[in-house]
């Protein structure tokens, strides 16, 4: 799996410690802030929330800011990341190796979900979705952070876009060895789908998408959905 080998590589550590240094102050962690009023505004009081995808644990951190006694679980594929996550947060959290395929966590045990650019690196995608839903309690929320495909691009977009790959391409010639996972993450944007075509699926495995906010023209978007109570 790609995915795996890129960020159980020296480039996880690259990613988090440059990529995500620089451009966190910029724009991702408006991003990131977005996903976790959104997520708070239809989950008001979560006992329990999963970080899947977690990385360091960038938006584990804005969320226990604002809930300090949620229990908050981290949740990453990459052993050198979770490392960082445990680092920053120690006992304040817990750490559980997985894919985003297959949570190791029981049936309707978790209130509120955060997933900031997992999905889309998902090899199944309905397989994540599904089991995002078999965790959440009815009602439960799940935050989905990810950069979406746009079929339209307006000029926002086509600006927003150069910006984004001038960034990505000054870090292909600074970091050689990490090329290949850099333009695996074009790659993946261009599979992945369109907000739209992701609401219909979400909607057709049992969601409700409660809200919608695009970044960028559209090339980062948060996404708040809401388990149905069956």
């Amino acid at each position: 799996m790609v995915v795996k080998e890129i960020f159980n590589s020296s480039f996880a550590t690259y990613y988090e410690k440059v990529i995500n240094r620089l451009s966190s102050p910029l724009y991702v962690n408006r991003w990131r802030r977005a996903l976790v009023r959104g997520a708070l505004t239809f989950c008001k009081d979560p006992k329990v929330a999963v970080d899947c995808c977690s990385g360091a644990g960038n938006v584990g951190a804005l969320f226990l800011k604002e809930r300090p006694d949620c229990k908050l679980i981290n949740c990453d594929i990459s052993k050198r990341l979770l490392q960082m996550a445990k680092e920053s947060f120690g006992k304040r959290a817990y750490y559980i190796r997985s894919d985003n395929r297959f949570f190791p966590l029981k049936g309707k045990s978790l209130d509120l979900l955060f997933s900031s650019f997992c999905v889309r690196n998902s090899p199944q995608i309905e397989l994540t979705v599904r089991e995002a839903k078999r965790c959440l309690r009815g009602k439960g929320v799940w935050a989905i952070l990810d950069f979406f495909k746009v079929k339209e691009k307006s000029l926002c977009t086509l600006t927003n876009e150069t910006l984004f790959k001038s960034f990505m391409g000054l870090n292909k010639l600074v970091s050689k060895e990490n090329k290949r996972a850099i333009e695996y993450l074009f790659e993946s944007i261009e599979r992945f789908m369109t907000v739209a075509e992701f609401k219909e699926l979400l909607e057709k495995e049992g969601f409700e998408v409660a809200e919608v906010k695009n970044f960028m023209g559209g090339i980062a978007s948060t996404v708040i959905a809401i388990k149905r109570e069956v």
